[in-house]
């Protein structure tokens, strides 16, 4: 009977590493080795598999067609295998548990909250990871994501914490100048103050006025970026329920508009059901559910 035919494991894990960060030199220190040993182990891997994987273009190395769909397999096998390891291991409690998050939502919900968490389980560490690059869970770059979407990632549970619904909000000046106007002609008069993959579209929608066309835009990479330049008078920047409490509360933002409209996207918390066998993940998970129906002062809403 004939052996498995697998090729090279350090081949494959030269593969992987460039794959997942897209250059020799990353890679290089993603896996230990020097840039020159990864272009070895790929250029062997390739000899070995007879396919090319990757080709060079002014950008750096990118996949072919036959190592895009390679990479699938190996991704999954090496997660597979990280899989077995920590269940045959068991978890390892000097480990901190690793949260991957947006700022915003770790500024403006999780962290008002999270003395309730340190209090309840003083014991263990949990390590927050502040990126907006969507964690690859199955392969161990985080134990948590907490991911503003639809809750559709293939292989993995999500669980809301957080449903969202929309208004504009501005500086108490900028609103007294649009005073009378109606939602078009306000939007007309105005800066926007716009997120990536924002929903002002939505809003628009449900105003009434689909084709809105603002006097002009800016962009900001975060939430928190966005709000601080609506309290400084630059425009109408979109409010997301749970995320704007305290400029409210203290009068340096108002809503311009009545109309406050939910979105179908809402925060998750997701994760691999089975590394709910980690006590310690199965306390964070139902931490973070309870939290749902609380808000920052920890009274149920």
């Amino acid at each position: 009977m004939s052996g498995r035919r697998i090729p090279s494991l350090r081949g494959l894990q030269a593969f992987d590493a460039i794959a997942r960060t897209g250059n020799l030199a990353a890679a290089a220190a993603d896996i230990g080795v020097t840039p020159s040993a990864v272009s070895h182990r790929l250029r062997g891997l390739e000899s070995e598999l007879r396919v090319r994987l990757l080709r060079r273009d002014p950008k750096g190395l990118v996949l072919t067609e036959q190592g895009r769909r390679y990479r699938t397999s190996v991704e999954d096998a090496f997660a597979l295998l990280a899989r077995a390891t920590e269940e045959l291991k068991g978890p390892d409690p000097s480990r901190p548990l690793t949260v991957s998050l947006t700022s915003s939502i770790g500024v403006r919900w999780l962290m008002p909250r999270f003395p309730r968490f340190r209090a309840r389980h003083p014991d263990v560490e949990i390590a927050l990871v502040s990126t907006a690059r969507l964690a690859d869970l199955p392969g161990g770059e985080a134990d948590f994501a907490l991911r503003y979407g639809t809750g559709n990632w293939q292989g993995l549970c999500a669980e809301p914490v957080l449903t969202m619904s929309v208004t504009p909000l501005c500086a108490p000046s900028v609103a007294r100048s649009l005073r009378g106007l109606s939602v078009a002609e306000a939007i007309s008069r105005s800066a926007l103050l716009r997120l990536t993959n924002d929903d002002w579209d939505a809003w628009f929608t449900a105003a009434g006025v689909p084709h809105a066309r603002p006097l002009r835009e800016y962009r900001f990479p975060d939430f928190s970026m966005g709000l601080a330049a609506a309290v400084h008078g630059q425009g109408l920047v979109l409010g997301y329920s749970g995320f704007h409490d305290a400029e409210l509360a203290a009068g340096d933002l108002v809503r311009p508009f009545e109309l406050t409209t939910p979105v179908p996207k809402s925060y998750y918390l997701v994760y691999l059901e089975e590394r709910l066998a980690d006590q310690r993940m199965r306390a964070f998970r139902d931490w973070m559910v309870s939290e749902a129906n609380t808000d920052p002062s920890g009274a149920a809403g």
